[in-house]
């Protein structure tokens, strides 16, 4: 083999390691929201509703930040193939 189909296999396997970050994202990202608003959407208590939505906000951001940087490095994978 020569070098450029050893490196354009080394991206294929850190492309499909990116994809299956990106889901597990995905797949936390709805459970927990579904989770927590689940969980505190029967509260009769205002004070812990707003808090409820305050940590399912928080870790949306956090779970969309993470998947967004994980797509960004799943293109520049892709573009580094094109290059070889």
């Amino acid at each position: 083999m020569d070098k450029k189909q050893l490196r354009k296999n080394r991206l294929d396997l850190e492309y499909h390691g990116e994809a299956q970050q990106a889901n597990a994202f995905l797949i936390l990202l709805t459970t927990g929201i579904l989770g927590f608003v689940g969980t505190f959407i029967w509260l009769h208590e205002t004070t812990l509703l707003y808090f409820g939505i305050g940590i399912t906000l928080t870790v949306a951001g956090l779970g969309i930040y993470f998947y967004l940087k994980t797509h960004r490095r799943m293109k520049q994978i892709l573009n580094e193939i094109e290059g070889l």
